[in-house]
């Protein structure tokens, strides 16, 4: 359903594999085919941390025995586990797509990032150039282990590498790994899940009321860490938008989507939809790590693969060479990628230092009266054009262009402090929006008032 590009929380690139009649030899390889969109960093998490303060952290209970790990992909999950703990968002790591734990290298952005003499731009190249020379190097080694046939001349990195990718299918196994979408970076995600922990405090209280009214898992309540890292105002270059990362597609049916309002990025609207989704998904593949799966593949492809492996069992999907391939990188990560995440929350004392919550949002909904531009509605948050957002995210680009009107009978939401405010100011726009109000002098004459 929801497939992974440079996605604010993830990160996943989906490639697709070439069609291959033969391997492709050191002449005959094109060093163009692994420079692939590769992410070097994250966008910044939308949420304003001293918007509304912090509070302690605190951990929900979560025992339910479906979210385990999946017989078969404990490797995997050591890996995604690895990526929201260990490294942070200045490091990442070059590895196999299809052999996850054959890692090339540790790659350390950190001497970029602290350059003061270059721009933005000129770092995302340089970190994208430092990704692409070591695929480079990666491939001529690749080349070289395929012309190996004893592996005592290597070295123990090489003899490393040797060792996981040897028994690969195929006559060349090292010839295959170099082809594009298995030589992969994925950027670490420390710092940016300890940031994602913060702001779920303002969501994950009532996410949870809403998922257990409606007899769903708490756990799934987590899925906006790997998403969006509960990045507010999150969008995907392919269309997912919100917390949920919910396609256009997906949400048009089952809540608004106009040229000014996309509830899809409504935290509470989205939250709805993802329940939906959620038990329809259940109600086809019968477990929930198959469902969870549903969420990005979509339940019809998943509900394809099961039949064909005859399983429902998510690790024999994996196992399985060709349909995990079916699947594709994100699909078959995602839901090892959640556990990872849902293990690095639930335990976030043991992996991070001074963990806190947000506190929640003091938003109250306000109904237009009439017709109002967004520059107005910046005026209630005291022409903080990025406040304003965070409390109404649900507000697209469009809709707060110059000029453009939000229709009456549209909510909105606004400090619970402003609420009276705002009301009065939508009653009366001749008012000051902010300042005390002058003293109306009565128009009655002395007769009238007898």
């Amino acid at each position: 359903m929801i497939p992974f590009l440079v996605q604010p929380g993830l990160g996943l690139v989906e490639t697709q594999t070439n069609p291959i009649n033969r391997p492709e030899t050191s002449e005959t390889f094109d060093t163009s085919s692994i420079d692939e969109e590769t992410p070097v960093e994250f966008e910044e998490i939308s949420g304003d941390a001293e918007l509304a303060g912090s509070r302690p952290w605190q951990p929900t209970a979560l025992g339910n025995k479906s979210f385990q790990v999946p017989k078969g992909m404990e490797i995997p999950y050591r890996f995604w586990l690895d990526v929201y703990t260990k490294y942070g968002s200045d490091q990442g790591v070059v590895h196999d797509a299809d052999v996850i734990d054959c890692i090339y290298g540790i790659l350390d952005f950190s001497e970029i990032s602290k350059r003061t003499d270059l721009s933005h731009e000129q770092k995302i190249q340089l970190k994208k150039q430092m990704v692409r020379d070591k695929k480079i190097e990666v491939v001529k080694l690749l080349q070289k282990l395929d012309a190996i046939r004893d592996s005592k001349q290597l070295n123990a990195e090489e003899k490393n590498i040797w060792e996981h990718l040897r028994h690969q299918p195929g006559p060349h196994p090292f010839l295959e790994a170099q082809r594009k979408g298995r030589l992969r970076f994925q950027l670490g995600q420390r710092d940016r899940m300890r940031q994602g922990i913060f702001f779920s405090g303002r969501y994950l209280e009532s996410f949870e009321k809403r998922f257990q009214k409606s007899g769903l898992p708490l756990e799934l309540t987590r899925l906006p860490f790997v998403e969006s890292s509960f990045s507010v105002l999150a969008r995907s270059k392919v269309g997912a938008s919100g917390l949920w990362q919910i396609m256009p597609g997906t949400g048009r049916p089952l809540l608004k989507i106009s040229p000014l309002i996309d509830n899809r990025n409504d935290p509470e609207e989205s939250a709805r939809v993802a329940v939906k989704l959620f038990k329809a998904n259940y109600q086809i593949l019968k477990t929930w790590p198959l469902a969870v799966t549903a969420y990005n593949h979509g339940a019809a492809g998943v509900l394809r693969a099961s039949r064909a492996v005859r399983s429902r069992a998510l690790g024999d999907l994996y196992r399985d060479q060709n349909h995990r391939n079916s699947l594709g990188f994100a699909s078959r990560n995602f839901f090892v990628s959640f556990l990872a995440a849902l293990e690095a929350e639930r335990n976030a004392n043991r992996y991070f230092s001074d963990i806190k919550w947000s506190k929640t949002l003091a938003a109250t909904p306000v109904v237009l009266h009439r017709p109002v531009e967004w520059h107005d509605v910046i005026a209630w948050f005291a022409g903080d054009d990025r406040v304003a957002q965070i409390f109404n995210p649900q507000v697209t680009a469009h809709g707060r262009e110059s000029g453009v009107t939000l229709e009456a009978g549209t909510s909105l939401f606004v400090m619970t402090e402003k609420v009276d405010e705002v009301q009065a100011w939508l009653l009366d726009p001749t008012r000051q929006f902010g300042k005390p109000q002058p003293e109306k002098k009565s128009t009655l004459s002395v007769q009238e008032t007898h």
